[in-house]
This record gives structure tokens, C-alpha cells and sequence, in this order.
């Protein structure tokens, strides 16, 4: 059995909680009232291909991944909201976010891939330029994959056992990390 463990804390800025977070290095998916912006982050300080650092104060929605953790961030008040800090180590829960959250069991953890919308159309060692004529384009931190490749998000979920009617379900899904995958692969493909 596998359980994900979480702190939240309330009324705090996204910069305050990238700071109390501490990530050494992670991937920021950032929303805005007119964007949707995909962030490198290094030592609490989020940067694009544009910006750097990019400016917080418009984002109403974040979430911050790395592998070992996921903080999600959601604005509620002027640029202040909750925060809540997802990981399966509890020692990686940062004392700084002094609400708990009910540890939730999993009976199972399943590995999913999400396809990200267009194909490499630039990039370099630290980036890759997704483009699809549709949509335009979208920057990734991800170094550019070869020709015959594609990005997608990884995430892990975790199954859980209703106890009343023994159906399972998934409860909880955690962002891990940006990856290739083969260009052959479309949209409606699992990896």
C-alpha cells in the first residue's frame, strides 16, 4: 500500500510558497487570466524562455512538480490563496505549511501519460517550442526531443477502495515530471 501524505497552508502568495517549498529545481504549469504558461523553477524563482523571473502577481492557479513532489496553489484573495504540498515522503513536507491533511491510503498507483498539443517546431538543450496550427505555440522547459520524438506529462495515480462499497476509484492524481515519448504517438494513445 502506497499513501500520499500533504500539508496545505492558507493565505500565502505563490512566491511564499515556492519559497517554504524549496524546490531545488521543478516544472510550473501557471495560469493566468489570458495564458496558460508552462515555467522553468529554480530556487523558488520561476523563469520562461521570455522571462526571467516571470511575473506571479496575475497568476490565479499554479501547480509545481518534481518528481518526489506536487504544490498546488490557488488564489482566493487579492494575490494571496491556499497552498498544499503533495508528496508520498512526509519528511518532505515543509514546516512552513502548518495545516495537515489526511494522509490518503492507495490500494494501487498507476502510471498515466498525457500527450502534450503540438510537435517540436524549435528549441535548444533547455527548451522545446510546441507548435500546432489550432492553438500556436507553447514553450516547454524540456530539452528539445530528436525529430522522431514528442513530449508528454507523466503522473502518477492512486487507486483507492471505498470501504462501505469495495468499489475502487481513482482519488488523487499527482503531476511527476515532462518526458518523451515516439512522434508516432497520437493524442487518443497510452503509453
Amino acid at each position: 500500500m502506497t499513501t500520499l501524505h500533504a500539508r496545505a497552508a492558507q493565505g500565502v502568495t505563490l512566491a511564499e510558497a515556492l519559497t517554504a517549498t524549496a524546490f531545488p529545481t521543478a516544472v510550473a504549469l501557471l495560469s493566468t487570466p489570458h495564458a496558460h504558461t508552462v515555467a522553468h523553477v529554480t530556487e523558488g524563482r520561476c523563469r520562461t524562455l521570455q522571462a526571467d523571473p516571470y511575473d506571479l502577481s496575475t497568476v490565479f492557479e499554479a501547480r509545481v512538480f518534481d518528481g518526489e513532489r506536487e504544490l498546488r496553489w490557488l488564489c482566493d484573495s487579492g494575490d494571496r490563496g491556499r497552498a498544499v504540498l503533495l508528496t508520498e515522503d512526509e519528511t518532505l513536507l515543509p514546516d512552513a505549511f502548518p495545516e495537515p491533511v489526511a494522509p490518503l491510503p492507495a490500494t494501487a498507483v498507476l502510471a498515466a501519460h498525457y500527450l502534450l498539443w503540438g510537435r517540436p517546431a524549435g528549441g535548444d538543450e533547455e527548451w522545446t517550442v510546441l507548435h500546432t496550427p489550432r492553438i500556436g505555440t507553447l514553450t516547454v522547459p524540456h530539452p528539445r526531443p530528436d525529430a522522431d520524438r514528442r513530449l508528454c506529462l507523466v503522473t502518477r495515480e492512486y487507486v483507492s477502495t471505498d470501504p462501505r462499497h469495495g468499489n475502487a476509484h481513482v482519488s488523487e492524481e499527482r503531476l511527476l515530471r515532462i518526458e518523451t515519448v515516439p512522434s508516432d504517438m497520437q493524442e487518443d494513445d497510452h503509453v
